[in-house]
């Protein structure tokens, strides 16, 4: 690697060892291993008294930082090496700014216990069941300065990202082991909760079909973007997603970040035209993308780097502090965790004959290997499917995985957008534990919602970690046939869903080698 000019930093950092843990959950006699409400696990554990030795070195360290603070999990099955547990426990965000110093040591300890009552929610118990995971968890926790810096009154990066040293999705030049950058503009939520973000191979960065027309730059490019609210210490709340506000872009077009990043749309040319000009402003990251700045070259290589220390595929956090000068930047190394690749071990052979007989084909499937233990099919009713319903329709899978888990029956589960976003406008918003029971999953990508296939997010790190077939069917490429879908008697049905079951299972073959996948129809069909 060239010398870039950007320094790598890590961010002040503060490791509560696991010990903290469990001398927390000892001392005040902790266990709520039958409790199933999150609500009340977490009411448990705010109401336990932390150690003194504890508290005595979170006001230590507090006295020497007054700068906003992250505190993060890291537990021991978070960093496992095959199965990941990535994003399904709790993160906090403290302005940190309160004039009276006790009150900001209280909101540091309400934060860690928030994150230690984390381990025992719902969500990570349903992913070591899936896991088979028997081991107890034991959880670290970092508390760690926060990359950023002051715009009136919200604190936030230039730039928050996640790099892989896998793409699941390759085009044009690009090949998978080159990996793939997910960027946002202002914290990572945007990136990790699978909203709209920019992605770019740090070995092509210039190459973007999604960005290919100005019509697509346009409908792609990030609107809103993560700010933690510094302004008003007095009205600190713990909620999900406290003090973290979701601002447009068009708001802030007069701070740093915005200027060094956006392009100019010059509606009478129809064109983007980089830099500052009279205009509507467009989150392209042109500045770091199209003139040979550092920060992709630099990715690649820690990318690189990290695979041969770990011995497997990697995924780094990071944040970008940026000043008015792009070039002037500061890379901050948030977090490195093992991804989990396709492997490909084994052949796995897809003839035409089986293409043509499949109801479902696809040249962008993830995983590796074939299934044949799935009997239950549970796809969005295009009939009525309304994107403004799409938190309902969440709920209504949640239910139904729910009762299929219980009976231990593997689904597939078909619909339309990207499966996971926190975005509702862009995919059915489910969470882990909603899906927990899920085969295979199917998205479809139709004139409905038509946006990037789901990958850098913490959900789909998840699905993949745990080999989960994923096929990403797009209309008038790949094949998908409704007419045998929607031709199977029902056996049961929502105001959103449809559940057939059927007498003999799906076959379900991946290529990893290839990313091509196949579902061939299964035999009879049962009623109810």
């Amino acid at each position: 690697m060239r010398d870039s000019g950007i320094k790598i930093r890590f961010p002040q950092t503060l490791v509560i060892t696991s010990d903290g843990f469990e001398a927390f959950v000892e001392e005040n006699s902790l266990d709520v291993s039958f409790v199933e409400n999150d609500e009340v696990i977490a009411k448990s554990f705010l109401q336990g008294r932390m150690p003194g030795w504890l508290e005595q070195d979170l006001a230590a360290f507090l006295a020497q930082v007054k700068m906003p603070l992250s505190v993060r999990s890291s537990s021991l099955l978070e960093d496992a090496q095959y199965k990941p547990y990535a994003g399904l426990y709790k993160t906090y965000m403290i302005p940190n700014n309160h004039v009276d110093f006790q009150v900001r040591l209280e909101q540091l300890i309400h934060a860690v216990k928030l994150v230690y009552a984390s381990t025992c929610f719902a969500g990570p118990r349903a992913y070591s069941k899936r896991g088979q995971e028997a081991r107890k968890d034991s959880m670290a926790v970092l508390v760690q300065q926060l990359v950023g810096r002051q715009y009136g009154d919200y604190f936030y990066p230039a730039i928050s990202g996640v790099a892989q040293s896998y793409n699941f999705y390759p085009v044009s030049y690009m090949k998978p082991k080159e990996g793939i950058v997910h960027v946002a503009l202002g914290f990572g939520k945007t990136v990790v909760e699978g909203e709209k973000s920019l992605r770019f191979s740090p070995s092509y960065p210039r190459i973007m079909p999604h960005f290919s027309t100005v019509e697509d730059i346009l409908k792609n490019a990030q609107r809103y973007f993560y700010a933690l609210k510094v302004g008003d210490p007095e009205h600190f709340s713990f909620h999900e997603g406290s003090n973290l506000e979701k601002r447009e872009i068009s708001e802030a077009e007069e701070e740093a970040p915005v200027r060094n990043l956006t392009s100019t749309f010059i509606p009478e040319e129809q064109r983007i035209r980089d830099g500052s000009f009279p205009g509507p402003k467009v989150l392209t990251f042109a500045s770091i993308l199209k003139y040979n700045h550092p920060l992709p070259e630099m990715l690649a290589k820690l990318l690189e780097v990290g695979r041969k220390g770990m011995g497997c595929g990697v995924e780094i956090e990071f944040a970008v502090d940026m000043a008015d000068d792009p070039e002037k930047c500061e890379f901050y190394f948030l977090q490195i965790r093992p991804m989990v690749e396709g492997s490909e071990r084994f052949e796995v052979l897809i003839g035409e004959d089986e293409i043509s007989r499949s109801f479902c084909s696809s040249g962008q499937a993830l995983g590796h290997g074939s299934m044949e233990d799935i009997f239950d099919l549970i796809y969005v009713r295009p009939d009525v499917f309304d994107v403004t319903e799409t938190k309902s329709i969440a709920v209504e899978i949640s239910r139904l995985n729910g009762k299929l888990s219980q009976e231990n029956r593997p689904y597939l589960l078909i619909g339309p957008g990207r499966w996971g976003s926190a975005d509702r406008w862009l995919g059915i918003p489910v969470q882990w534990l909603d899906i927990s029971g899920v085969g295979a999953i199917v998205e479809l990508r139709n004139e409905q919602l038509q946006v990037d296939a789901s990958q850098g997010t913490h959900f789909f790190h998840n699905i993949t970690s745990l080999g989960i077939p994923y096929f990403t069917v797009t209309e008038g490429e790949d094949r998908f046939d409704w007419d045998w879908l929607t031709g199977l008697p029902v056996y049961e049905e929502t105001s959103f869903l449809c559940h057939a079951r059927l007498d003999e299972p799906l076959l379900v073959k991946v290529d990893g080698r290839s990313s091509r996948g196949v579902i061939l129809k299964g035999g009879k069909v049962q009623r109810d």
